[in-house]
């Protein structure tokens, strides 16, 4: 082309970013920079999943820094947005409620489902439940996304009193019909605390079809607690599903083994074997964040 402006450059950054081409969509935004074409807003929510993919703070300073120059922190939500998400992706959860506070007035939904989303992430269940409070108080009213977010965080910090709340809330104050990942949420709370009895009931009485991931929460909460008889009834509706996971066979596998039900474990490992079900292998990436 000729004449490249910048509906051209955002075009290919877009297109790369799609392509899980992240690398070589973060150049594209640097050569567009170097090249004087200056990024709109439209340029900047492409590439911004691109930077959370590559997970590098500097960049993601680097590109924050540019947002608050040019202006388009100010202009545009969704820039803001998009920059309180890419924080909380790559880590810096810090900066990620840094950019929420400075947008005040501005904030709308999904900013404040996104800062919870993040605090959610990070394990930090406690802030994530008083935001959700804040929210409220702003007169924001939360959505499906917004509790999902919430509930996972109850879910990791042991608040099951205050998950079963906001669920009946979500339910009854909000008229918002619960999804599959909503009881998901409420069936890993009960689990981690130990009251896999209540999980086991509300996988009973659900009005949808149960996937394997409910399931398999199930398993590993009997695993943590040593419930083999649940366990084996979790295993066995996995196993009507599907079929192709050997990792659920040696959760089982293990906990028959601390119980010294010793030829059952061997039977279930067996099992990984007879049905070619395969076991994902560990991974652990290590490298640094800047």
């Amino acid at each position: 082309m000729p004449c490249r402006n910048v509906v051209s450059w955002t075009g290919m950054i877009d297109g790369y970013t799609r392509s899980s081409r992240h690398l070589e969509a973060a150049e594209l935004f640097r050569r567009m920079m170097a090249e004087g074409v200056s990024p709109s807003e439209i340029t900047v929510l492409a590439v911004v999943p691109a930077v959370a993919s590559i997970g590098r703070v500097l960049l993601s300073e680097a590109l924050h820094g540019f947002c608050e120059k040019t202006g388009l922190l100010v202009l545009d939500v969704r820039v803001g947005n998009s920059l309180v998400d890419l924080y909380a992706k790559i880590g810096s959860i810090q900066n990620s409620l840094k950019v929420f506070r400075e947008m005040m007035e501005r904030r709308n939904l999904v900013s404040w489902t996104s800062i919870i989303s993040g605090f959610a992430m990070h394990g930090l269940s406690a802030e994530a439940v008083e935001l959700f409070a804040e929210m409220r108080r702003a007169g924001i009213a939360p959505n499906r996304i917004t509790f999902l977010s919430v509930l996972n965080a109850c879910s990791h910090g042991g608040l099951v009193e205050q998950g079963v709340a906001f669920f009946k809330s979500m339910v009854y104050e909000y008229n918002i019909n619960p999804e599959i990942k909503h009881f998901g949420c409420v069936i890993d709370m009960l689990g981690r605390a130990g009251r896999l009895c209540e999980a086991e009931q509300v996988i009973s009485g659900l009005p949808m079809e149960v996937n394997s991931v409910v399931w398999r929460t199930l398993l590993g909460c009997c695993s943590k607690y040593g419930e083999v008889e649940m366990g084996e009834r979790a295993m066995k509706k996995i196993l009507d599903i599907e079929t192709e996971s050997g990792g659920d066979f040696v959760v089982v596998s293990n906990m028959l083994t601390e119980h010294g039900r010793f030829s059952d474990a061997e039977r279930a490992r067996k099992l990984v074997d007879e049905r070619n079900a395969v076991k994902v292998p560990g991974l652990a990436l290590v490298g640094a964040s800047q």
